[in-house]
């Protein structure tokens, strides 16, 4: 999240601006300006700097403003927020983004058109009073990654040998891409069970390397548990199976990971396409928590732009939180808020949410690391019950909860500062039986990590 303490604004509400003069009664809004064929995104889980950062987003919208609102809409879902919660405006000079900062509920992003986009500010400049003030404010420590990709920097030399980052940030790849012969994108009602492999992954943030041609097979219908010490590349091992690791700016990767046959990052798949086929659920509960029960589930469907007719939302959210073993105990309280579950209830939501669009494909980073006894045993019952219907990688440090939910495991290493690797990865019971390497035997009988 933005820190508003070091953070200049462009606005900031006064006893004399409009935002801080009108009152609470009602009266009728004035409209300033209308946005059609906007995207928005919205903060709603993690720093906005940080590789766990969740945003939720809305393309095709239209982008109202009015004296009292702005509200997004898409004909199916709407965003609103009150002008006077805003408390600062930030726009970028490298992009059409505009970054809005609302304290305790989350930072958002607005790009309107490129034809409208100084329109756009105008609109703003006026709705806040920002005092003739136009000039942009230096964007490189104010604008929140998660939410504007930087521009990107020069790529780095290379020698013919080494494989290189030749490019980072959110719309950027380390390898040439070649657009896909045939690559038809699988549909929501086809979705058979798949496996997913990784093929000579390499990652770094900046020029720091942090994995070396990881190549992994993680056969569909299985778990597969990622097991190996702090830092050794597990978890951004795990967000680059769904395209997250290219959020952050600094961050750059090379090789393929592929899903039926094709690599998620070819220049043919789109960034929301694969965030359908495979889910992800975090090592804390992220629900959101003034939302309720209910409509977290569905949220998912929004977050990857899925349109379902009401009459069908009620069977989803059921089905969902039957898989996720929640439905027992929320079922008469579906309209309260999500954040006023127990921890292990709030990851079992996150896990139902994951759910609702039909992933083919579920990462779990540590789902359990946070959670009691009782509420690990539940989500240790419901990775069992759900491997038969979605593929599930799962990153864990306990070796007791490897060994009891997962058929395969993959040892990473990383030793005196060398990127992670993989040491030996098989099935379960031969890892931690009859391990090929020494180190993988210390590290499952607890000798070391």
């Amino acid at each position: 999240m933005i820190d508003e303490r070091t953070m200049p604004a462009i606005f900031e509400p006064g006893p004399s601006s409009p935002v801080a003069a009108r009152g609470n009664g009602h009266r009728v809004e004035t409209e300033l300006g209308s946005f059609p064929g906007s995207a928005v995104v919205q903060l709603v889980a993690g720093p906005a700097d940080g590789p766990d950062a969740v945003v939720a987003t809305l393309h095709g919208a239209t982008v109202t403003v009015t004296d009292a609102r702005i509200v997004a809409s898409d004909g199916a879902f709407e965003w609103p927020w009150l002008v006077k919660d805003l408390q600062a405006v930030i726009h970028a000079p490298h992009a059409a983004w505009t970054i809005l900062v609302v304290p305790g509920i989350g930072d958002f992003g607005v790009s309107v058109p490129p034809a409208q986009v100084e329109e756009f500010r105008r609109v703003l400049a006026r709705l806040c009073d920002v005092g003739g003030r136009q000039e942009p404010l230096p964007v490189a420590a104010l604008v929140p990654a998660a939410l504007v990709p930087p521009p990107p920097p020069a790529p780095p030399a290379a020698s013919p040998t080494e494989q290189k980052p030749v490019g980072t940030g959110a719309s950027h790849r380390l390898r040439d891409r070649k657009a896909s012969r045939g690559s038809a994108l699988l549909g929501p009602g086809d979705r058979n069970l798949t496996g997913i492999e990784a093929r000579s992954i390499s990652a770094w943030f900046g020029t720091h390397q942090v994995l070396d041609r990881v190549s992994l097979e993680m056969p569909a219908g299985q778990v597969t548990a990622l097991i190996g010490p702090s830092g050794c590349g597990k978890s951004t091992f795990l967000r680059i199976l769904n395209r997250m690791h290219e959020m952050i700016p600094s961050a750059s990767l090379a090789g393929e990971v592929m899903l039926d046959g094709h690599d998620i990052y070819d220049a043919a798949r789109k960034l929301t396409d694969a965030r359908r086929e495979i889910g992800m659920v975090f090592q804390k509960p992220n629900p959101f928590p003034a939302m309720s029960i209910y409509d977290n589930v569905v949220a998912s469907l929004r977050l990857t732009g899925l349109k379902v007719a009401t009459e069908v939302k009620d069977e989803i959210v059921e089905t969902c939180l039957t898989k996720a073993g929640l439905w027992r105990e929320v079922r008469d309280r579906l309209r309260q808020p999500g954040g006023g579950l127990s921890g292990g209830q709030q990851q079992r939501l996150c896990i139902a949410r994951s759910l609702a669009i039909r992933p083919r494909v579920l990462l779990m980073d540590e789902p359990c690391s946070a959670l009691d006894p009782t509420s690990t045993r539940r989500i240790e019952e419901t990775v069992m019950e759900l491997k038969s219907e979605v593929t599930i990688v799962i990153v864990t440090h306990n070796m007791q909860q490897a060994a009891r939910v997962s058929d395969r495991c993959a040892f990473f290493l990383a030793e005196e500062g060398t990127p992670g690797y993989i040491v030996e990865h098989g099935p379960t019971a031969s890892m931690f039986g009859s391990p090929q390497d020494d180190r993988t035997e210390r590290y499952v009988t607890g000798q070391f990590g």
